[in-house]
């Protein structure tokens, strides 16, 4: 049996990290109104309205995760030895460190350039896309190719896009960030059959996951529990939002008065 202890070395680092993450933006949400409440004089309503509903339970799951990930990590003899230095020296200059650099760099990206300004299906598709593809493996072109997909668009994004005046206006940041996902797709097909002469059952399903689970979790949001949604004038949010009123909504209501 291969020696899993290296790859537990990075797993526990990579929790640590998480957990910190996690707990840092679990307080920022609890700035948030969630109960009854009153801010600025306006009524938050009841709780399942509010919208520290989403961040609390997406950064309580993470939280989760990331202890389950750091228990396993010490279990399994991924915990460093606290005695000698040069272990925690291995890892900030091994390759541990600079996947966990890349993904520190795509969630950044993703919260900071994509999120405001790019359609919230199509960024978050991208990003699940390059995370499943990238870091997976324990190979380095994964990484590589993974995070050039991810900051193409939101460099640009950012650039061009930059005031809060054109984050609803410009579509243009929303086709790049597509034609980043679809060429993503077929460059992750080509760079795995290459290097493993096969494509892995994961790599199949991760398109399927990429573009489902943005798009019925904007769906649940907007229309659900009534969330506030990023970019709500996105390429395809906007498409779904008219297709739900003037479509969905009508057939509904005609169902329910029969």
């Amino acid at each position: 049996m291969d020696d899993r202890r290296p790859l537990r070395r990075q797993d526990f680092w990579t929790a640590l990290i998480l957990i910190a993450a996690s707990v840092f933006f679990l307080w920022e949400t609890s700035k948030i109104p969630f109960f009854r409440a009153n801010a600025a004089g306006v009524e938050s309503g009841q709780w399942y309205n509010s919208a520290a509903l989403v961040p609390y339970g997406i950064f309580a799951t993470i939280l989760l995760l990331s202890i389950a990930l750091l228990v396993i990590a010490i279990r399994q003899g991924g915990a460093p030895d606290t005695t000698t230095w040069p272990t925690i020296r291995a890892w900030l200059i091994g390759a541990g460190s600079a996947r966990m650099v890349a993904v520190a760099l795509i969630m950044l990206a993703y919260i900071f350039a994509l999120v405001p300004r790019v359609d919230f299906s199509i960024a978050s598709a991208l990003v699940l896309l390059a995370l499943i593809y990238g870091f997976h493996t324990r190979r380095a072109a994964p990484v590589v190719i993974a995070l050039i997909a991810v900051m193409v668009p939101a460099v640009y994004a950012i650039i061009v896009n930059f005031p809060q005046s054109r984050w609803n206006v410009p579509h243009d940041d929303d086709w790049l960030t597509l034609i980043a996902f679809a060429a993503l797709l077929p460059a992750m097909i080509v760079e795995s059959r290459i290097a493993k002469q096969r494509l892995d059952a994961f790599l199949k399903a991760a398109p399927v996951i990429a573009i489902v689970v943005p798009l019925f979790l904007v769906t649940v949001m907007a229309f659900g529990f009534r969330q506030n949604v990023p970019n709500r004038t996105g390429l395809l949010f906007k498409q779904i939002e008219y297709h739900y009123y003037v479509n969905v909504r009508p057939f509904l209501s005609e169902q329910n008065r029969r």
